[in-house]
């Protein structure tokens, strides 16, 4: 409205009424309070449905049996049941089940809804023959009060177990047992003729050989769950006949082992006594790696020569050679006679690492990936000079097995090329270059001296171009070995430089000298396989 005085009007301003706002904070407040209150309603009813007496007592008693805890289960069984059914009783009922069907582990789900005084539980019953037995568990539980427990029957033990029916497994038709068999797919011999190779690999390869029977699980007169027969599967090996036959008879009754190889696979074509399994010293047979790593390296050369002396001094201390001998001169004839005070020196300029990095390449610190098998061994703590020079010549802690030695005689035959060796004609072949082709060519060339002139001359074969290292292990000291052959362990490395069908290791224990005992047995199995 406006005032006026005059002819003029003055407009003044009139209060206007301002709406007065409901303060919301309050009504949020409230509404906070109100759906806390519902959801504490929700919880408090949620926590009265899962404290449900009969619930509960239903889950106790699933989970217990589920544990394996059949003494907290029974204890959650009525009265009448107790009476009716000892707690010994109660765990046998359990157990026969368990066995008839194999069972392995028992998994429960969360309790249901009580229905008409039954709880239902989700059960899944996993068995070791029959796969997985799955339903639902109806457990009754009579109430008083506050108070639950479950009123149990035998039907209670299975998923679909009935009322009155017995758990019991009928085995079908045992399959015949499948063979070792060798490389010719014939089936390898468990006689002492197979040097116990087939009847180790048949312990081994057990459940493979002899397959499953059939078998079907009954509740009662019904069958719930079957399994067909399975046959077994035979276990095809390397093994060649001939080679195993050799080996085994060069072998003799004598205590070590013999190792055949085929160079261009790693195929093992014959085991015989503890070839496998019976880690010794290799003594100066491991002088294959020393050589064959220094040259690689260019620590050494064929051409390079050497002092002529009975020992050398590593650390403060003698490195002798065999029975004090003087040797030395050129690489070829150092190796040709198995020179300690060249080779101990020869490991020290190559240095600890490498020379168990050389090791391990062909093939020492590896488990092998053959049954029964051991690992060759060199230890990785050479702390001084002494330490790597004795590793140098196979002695101190290297311990090797006769299939590793045969398996480094196989590298160097097959051109530096290191097949990992492999019984089961299912194992992938693996290979890896060690060392260069040349050098490979230059250790042949030592090797083929050693037979011509060197320790191993009684490994010749006429007509035939031998390659071989001789290995004399200490088993005690040297100031105590004497002249007792006993004392040390005898190898021969060896393959046919022509023709390289086969590398043998021979490894005979407490039988002096590699000269005189190993070699003779390798130019045998070698003489087999021409």
């Amino acid at each position: 409205m406006f005032a006026s005085s005059g002819g003029v009007r003055w407009l003044q301003p009139v209060q206007r009424r301002r709406r007065r706002r409901v303060p919301v904070g309050p009504l949020l407040g409230l509404l906070a309070l109100l759906v806390l209150a519902a959801g504490a309603f929700a919880f408090v009813r949620s926590r009265d449905d899962a404290d449900d007496p009969s619930q509960a007592v239903a889950q106790r008693f699933a989970a217990a049996w589920a544990k394996g805890h059949l003494d907290a289960a029974y204890a959650l069984t009525t009265a009448k049941t107790q009476d009716a059914q000892s707690a010994r009783l109660f765990r046998q009922s359990y157990r026969q089940s368990a066995r008839a069907a194999t069972v392995r582990k028992v998994e429960v789900g969360p309790a249901g809804e009580p229905q008409d005084g039954a709880v239902p539980v989700p059960v899944t019953v996993r068995t070791r023959t029959f796969g997985p037995l799955k339903g639902t568990i109806r457990f009754p539980v009579e109430r008083t009060g506050d108070t639950a427990r479950v009123a149990w029957t035998p039907d209670l033990r299975l998923p679909g177990l009935r009322p009155d029916e017995r758990v019991h497994r009928r085995l079908l038709r045992q399959p015949p047992r499948a063979s070792v068999l060798d490389a010719d797919g014939r089936r390898l011999a468990r006689t002492s003729s197979a040097g116990g190779l087939a009847a180790s690999l048949d312990d081994d390869f057990d459940a493979r050989l002899s397959g499953r029977p059939g078998a079907e699980l009954r509740y009662g007169k019904r069958v719930v769950a079957k399994v067909k027969i399975k046959r077994g599967r035979s276990v095809k090996t390397t093994i060649r006949p001939s080679m195993q036959a050799a080996a085994v008879s060069a072998l003799g009754d004598r205590v070590g082992g013999i190792a055949v190889i085929q160079p261009r696979t790693g195929n093992v074509l014959g085991i015989a006594g503890l070839a496998l399994n019976g880690p010794q010293p290799p003594g100066s047979s491991f002088k294959i790696i020393t050589l064959a790593a220094a040259l690689n390296e260019g620590k050494t050369e064929p051409s390079e020569t050497f002092p002529v002396r009975t020992q050398a001094t590593l650390s403060g201390v003698p490195l002798r050679n065999a029975g004090d001998e003087s040797c030395g001169g050129s690489l070829t004839t150092s190796f040709a006679h198995s020179c300690n005070s060249v080779f101990g020196p020869l490991g020290v300029r190559l240095g600890a690492k490498r020379l168990v990095r050389y090791a391990e390449a062909f093939g020492f610190n590896e488990k092998p990936p053959i049954p029964g098998a051991k690992r060759s061994s060199i230890p990785h703590d050479l702390k001084d000079d002494l330490a790597v020079g004795a590793s140098a010549i196979g002695q101190d802690r290297d311990l090797a097995t006769a299939l590793t030695m045969a398996s480094v005689g196989a590298t160097i035959a097959d051109r530096g090329v290191r097949h990992r060796p492999r019984l089961l004609r299912s194992d992938k072949r693996s290979r890896a270059r060690v060392v260069k082709r040349s050098v490979a060519s230059d250790v042949r060339d030592m090797m083929l001296e050693v037979v011509r002139s060197g320790t191993g001359v009684s490994a010749a074969l006429p007509g035939a171009a031998i390659a071989g290292k001789t290995g004399t292990a200490e088993l005690v000291p040297t100031a105590d070995a004497g002249s007792d052959p006993s004392n040390t362990d005898a190898w021969f490395v060896a393959f046919d430089a022509a023709d390289p069908k086969i590398a043998v290791a021979v490894m005979l224990v407490g039988a002096g000298q590699g000269g005189a005992s190993a070699a003779p047995l390798a130019r045998e199995v070698i003489a087999a396989s021409l």
